[in-house]
Formats: structure tokens, sequence, C-alpha cells
């Protein structure tokens, strides 16, 4: 079975991703970079969301990716409780954490008075 699945959808098929909770950082940045949008892109570690680590979060400037968005270097500014770090660096473990995009909680209380 998993010889026909290699000879349809290849080594590596995105599906396979949906069984899975964890997303790594290439995961999340995925869907944006057809459209150019990675760059300015707000990310954060699920973990420091379980925390309750508040205002803290990745802006990315910079990403390249390899192997079909599963691997690369991703560069940008850390923010840690609401003070942004002076320089962008390469982020690190890209693959070990689970990520997602960071919405503002303020965006989400303006959304709530709209609705």
């Amino acid at each position: 079975m998993a010889s026909v699945i290699r000879a349809k959808w290849g080594t590596h098929p995105s599906f396979l991703n949906a069984l899975s909770n964890k997303r790594t950082l290439f995961d999340a940045l995925a869907p944006l970079a057809p459209n150019n949008a990675v760059v300015g892109a707000k990310v954060v570690p699920t973990a420091w969301i379980n925390k309750g680590i508040e205002g803290s979060f990745w802006t990315i400037t910079s990403a390249s990716f390899t192997h079909g968005f599963r691997d690369g270097v991703v560069m940008g500014v850390r923010t840690w409780k609401g003070k942004a770090d002076p320089k962008a660096v390469q982020i690190k473990d890209t693959t070990r954490f689970s990520w997602r995009l960071y919405t503002d909680p303020s965006e989400i209380a303006q959304l709530k008075k709209k609705l």
C-alpha cells in the first residue's frame, strides 16, 4: 500500500499532514507562500499560547523553503510580552514545536463587538 501511495503522490504527500495535530512552522506558512504573504506574517508556537504568554509572537522577515515547504530557513523578529527585539534572527525549533498564525486579541475583541 505504501508503495502505491509513494508512486501516486510522492514520498511526502501533503494529505498525511492532516493526520497529525502538530503543525511545523513551514506547515503554518505554506498557505501564505503562493501570495507572497509570508514576509510580515505573525506566528506563535502553540506552547506559548498554552502557557498563557500574551503579546508574544514572531514577525517573519524572510523565509526560504526547501523540499516542498517541508524545511528551510526562516528569519524573524521576536516580540516577547509586547517588546520587540532590535534585530531579526533565525527562528529555531521550526519543526520541533507546533506553530500557528498569530491573531492579536484586540482584533478578536473588535470583531466580537461588530457581531
